[in-house]
């Protein structure tokens, strides 16, 4: 295993102390690795995405959180810093930056050195914790270690949300890791053709009896029946998105909603977010460094922007919807072969389209899990079934509404069980991730 991947998910019905340790140590070591590439500790009271909370909200919010969580089901009795524990406990979701400034304006932030003493102290009470505990098995959801795992599931979550943040800060304010490695890139790139996906039917949620972790979303049971469709067999690389760019998709406001266009021109948005302007071409700014463009990499944008881009192809071009994504990605297949993707820090970035031959499905499409996300036409819904969990009631449930856009097969750096089939992800359609898109179109009669 490269030493930048994440330990395997546990069977919740079969793993011991020492599993969990291992699961939770190697969760805490990714975190770390993100948070120390950060040079100078005023860089932690930056907040490179308006959208988000200052950096120093993430060195102390996993650890708050696992604390809380392990109080309120009885297997911590005292807490570590009270103040602490209310300060890093809510993250946010607003819809423009001035909501966010006004929700954080108040706040006073402790210095850097005091927050990572909480961590540490936080680090030693919950290995402390796993090595005591007796277990019983199955760990459920109904289970007081049930609140551990989730400690863990939310840290390796904001894993990738820290990858966000730090990827955003200026060049000078980031260290590459050892053995950060990102992935190979091209001059060129395949041609993108469209390929038929037989139709069938699908069948959405995870069991209650699984045994790995799962959150209150990802449960649930829907039978959809799929009609065949047509799909890019790549994502839409960053060559696929230049002629778009080039031929003014940025500034034709037929290809954009009225709020879509709105945000676009408030922000004066000419490219995507990772594009670099520089004298009349564009370099890419990978987590630690600025590279050439890689053209043959999945292009990275919002939902605004996905859409923007089948506007401009027009042919009643779309995103593909939750039960298409299913049909083209799994099928029948129960298989969650994380190792054949670009997921778990295989690489430390994006990676070619098409460039591993085990990501390949079935029907020949490329890149369906790993690499980046893939937006999709659903907003965020619960399954039939869908009960929140009482640890967690607002983790999902107070986002059903028309303002998020849900998001499968995780990227690059999604590990743990938000890697396997089950997770159902999702973000305001303004929001950055390591997500990308493909494009789908009806087979007409």
């Amino acid at each position: 295993m490269n030493s930048l991947q994440s330990a395997k998910p546990p069977k919740l019905d079969s793993c011991n102390n020492q599993v969990i340790l291992d699961y939770f140590e190697n969760a805490w070591k990714l975190e770390d690795i993100l948070l120390k590439s950060l040079v100078g500790e005023e860089t932690f009271y930056l907040n490179p995405d308006p959208l988000r909370n200052p950096l120093i909200f993430y060195l102390g919010h996993s650890a708050i959180f696992y604390i809380n969580k392990l109080i309120q089901v009885g297997l911590l009795e005292k807490r570590l810093n009270p103040e602490y524990e209310i300060l890093f406990e809510i993250g946010v979701d607003p819809e423009i930056p001035e909501e966010l400034n006004e929700a954080i304006a108040h706040l006073k932030w402790p210095q850097v050195a005091q927050t990572w003493e909480y961590r540490e102290q936080a680090y030693s009470v919950i290995s402390e914790l796993i090595k005591t505990t007796p277990i019983t098995l199955p760990i459920h959801s109904s289970h007081p270690l049930w609140a551990l795992m989730m400690g863990v599931e939310h840290q390796r979550i904001h894993i990738e949300t820290s990858s966000m943040l730090i990827r955003q800060l200026p060049i000078e304010r980031v260290k590459r890791p050892q053995n950060w490695q990102y992935a190979p890139f091209n001059g060129y790139t395949p041609e993108n053709e469209m390929i038929e996906v037989a139709g069938g039917v699908v069948k959405l949620g995870k069991a209650l009896d699984d045994s790995t972790y799962g959150w209150d979303i990802d449960y649930g049971d829907r039978t959809v029946e799929v009609a065949p469709f047509f799909a890019s067999k790549y994502l839409i690389t960053n060559a696929d998105f230049i002629y778009f760019v080039k031929a003014g998709g940025y500034e034709n406001q037929d290809y954009w909603d009225e709020e879509s266009w709105n945000w676009k021109t408030r922000y004066n948005i000419q490219c995507p977010k990772f594009w670099l302007h520089e004298n009349g071409s564009y370099k890419y700014r990978a987590m630690f460094d600025e590279i050439d463009l890689p053209l043959d990499w999945p292009v990275e944008v919002n939902h605004y922007e996905a859409m923007a881009y089948c506007r401009w192809q027009g042919k009643d071009t779309r995103l593909m919807s939750e039960p298409e994504y299913h049909l083209a990605t799994y099928g029948n297949s129960l298989l969650d072969d994380v190792e054949n993707y670009n997921l778990n820090l295989k690489f430390g970035s994006p990676s070619p389209v098409g460039m591993l031959e085990t990501a390949k499905n079935s029907s020949g499409l490329y890149d369906l899990r790993g690499n980046v996300w893939e937006w999709l036409s659903n907003n965020l819904n619960p399954l039939p079934g869908y009960q929140p969990h009482f640890l967690y009631e607002d983790n999902s449930a107070i986002f059903f509404d028309d303002k998020h856009q849900m998001m499968l097969g995780g990227c690059w750096i999604t590990n743990g069980t938000e890697a396997l089939k089950y997770y159902r992800n999702w973000f305001r359609p303004n929001f950055y991730q390591h997500a990308g898109f493909r494009i789908v179109q009806d087979i007409k009669d």
